[in-house]
């Protein structure tokens, strides 16, 4: 199978696990969200920082490590492998005896045993972290999409059930730790590599010099992310965290899925093509094309839509996160953009140079809730998407120097898709308010009839526009 096979083979596929099983796991935590309201839902915002951080900890960015190396062998794996465990039973012992002051913290008893329980899908992630690094580097995202399946299936229906069955935020813990575990034991009954006694110190020193930095830099990440939630689960009720907080997971479905599948399908092959930089410089620009095209009109169309949207999915008792969930789609559309541009670091191996502009970033970040804090949740909401301007602004300009594609072309390249998509929120948001005597459904449906056609009409006049790009893809397959 060639590279581009591959590539349009992991498109697919990928794409496929985002909106069929993500979909189904972000349709079971919305009938989680009905059933048991945002104090659950608030309760986990608060330990989502912890973790993310230690998941962070146990892969130590040794996963991408494998990844990008072009000639590993089985030494390679077994050594990351054992050192995934041994850092995961390390971490969990460590998140075990730190549950009692984080539960002190947020002032919230029930955190300990939550904390404690769920923290055992480090050991059950680290088991497989190699299994799943293998068939990323070898992208077989088909396979990875059938193994993922049968997991998540049983996971959101033991979470369903549990939910349905009055059983609060444990049906939420349970479906997650099911969905790992099988999705770990499947790895493992399947797949053709196990370890064995290999272990190198050498291969370690390698994995780990580049995967530290990784590793770092997705700490800073992780608590930028989450700081929002710290702060508001500390200084504001735990409904309010709850509402922020499925504010943030609603937007996070299309945008991250979509960044998740940039991420995924495009880091191992730029890595392949790490030798050749004009091919990877026009192959790059076009995939950021195609992906903003879609992105942009998506992320501010549900904006426009936010109010019947979440009164219609959630109910009007989650209303208080519509202003949340518009801002914060506002930052959602640039997430693959970062994903582009920090892949390219990753792939020439730049992770020092990763890890100092997180640096630089998150102490941008640390002044914008500083600022934002003073208007409240709204105002550390529009901190967050102003943070993520120039956060794009500073990976544009370090990534342009190693692939020959500058920061004002990649912003003249999403500019003219900015400005319709612009357009198209304009119309479909004052367009909801003209049936706003009808159903949700009839507002949303109305919307979304008006903002297509508006958008691809728009798109259509022009031949320089990505929709072309994108249908000469889809049609011949075509890089």
């Amino acid at each position: 199978m060639s590279l581009k096979q591959k590539t349009i083979s992991g498109v697919v596929w990928s794409f496929a696990e985002a909106f069929f099983l993500k979909g189904l796991s972000f349709i079971t935590m919305i009938f989680l969200a009905r059933w048991l309201g945002p104090i659950d839902f608030g309760l986990m915002g608060m330990i989502a920082v912890f973790i993310q951080i230690g998941t962070s900890l146990v892969d130590s960015g040794m996963s991408s490590s494998l990844i990008r190396t072009k000639n590993t062998d089985d030494s390679d794996f077994t050594t990351v492998f054992y050192m995934n465990m041994a850092i995961s039973l390390l971490v969990y012992t460590l998140m075990f005896f730190t549950a009692p002051y984080i539960s002190s913290f947020y002032g919230q008893v029930v955190l300990i045993d939550i904390i404690r329980i769920y923290c055992l899908t480090f050991i059950v992630s680290a088991f497989s972290a190699v299994q799943l690094a293998v068939l990323t580097k070898e992208m077989r995202f088909k396979r990875m999409m059938l193994l993922n399946a049968p997991s998540i299936i049983i996971g959101v229906s033991v979470g369903l059930f549990l939910g349905y069955n009055n059983y609060g935020v444990w049906s939420i813990i349970t479906m997650y730790m099911t969905t790992q575990i099988i999705l770990s034991l499947l790895l493992w009954i399947t797949g053709s590599w196990k370890p064995n006694i290999n272990f190198s110190i050498e291969k370690l020193k390698y994995h780990y010099n580049f995967g530290y930095k990784i590793m770092l830099t997705g700490l800073l990440d992780v608590v930028y992310k989450n700081s929002y939630n710290i702060i508001i689960g500390k200084y504001f009720p735990v409904q309010t965290l709850g509402h922020y907080e499925r504010a943030r997971r609603f937007t996070q479905y299309p945008s991250q899925t979509i960044t998740d599948i940039v991420g995924k399908v495009t880091y191992p092959m730029l890595a392949q093509l790490q030798d050749d930089t004009t091919k990877l410089s026009v192959i790059y620009r076009s995939l950021l094309r195609i992906a903003f095209f879609i992105i942009a009109p998506l992320m501010l169309g549900l904006a426009a839509m936010g109010e019947p949207l979440i009164n219609l999915v959630l109910g009007s008792e989650w209303l208080p996160a519509v202003p949340y969930f518009q801002v914060l789609s506002l930052a959602g559309m640039l997430f693959p953009i970062h994903a582009f541009n920090i892949n390219v670091l990753k792939v020439y191996g730049r992770s020092d140079l990763f890890l100092k502009l997180e640096v630089i970033k998150k102490t941008i970040l640390a002044i914008g809730i500083v600022i934002g804090l003073q208007f409240g949740v709204i105002g550390l909401v529009w901190s967050g998407v102003i943070v993520s301007v120039i956060a794009l602004l500073i990976n544009t300009y370090y990534s342009s120097r190693l692939i020959n594609y500058s920061t004002k072309r990649q912003l003249l390249d999403m500019l003219p898709i900015l400005l319709v998509a612009g357009l198209t929120f304009l119309l479909m948001y004052y367009s909801v308010y003209l049936f706003i005597d009808y159903s949700d459904v009839v507002q949303m449906a109305f919307a979304s009839v008006i903002g297509i056609t508006f958008y691809l009409l728009i798109h259509s006049f022009f031949k320089e526009s990505p929709l072309y790009e994108l249908l000469t893809f889809i049609k011949n397959r075509k890089l």
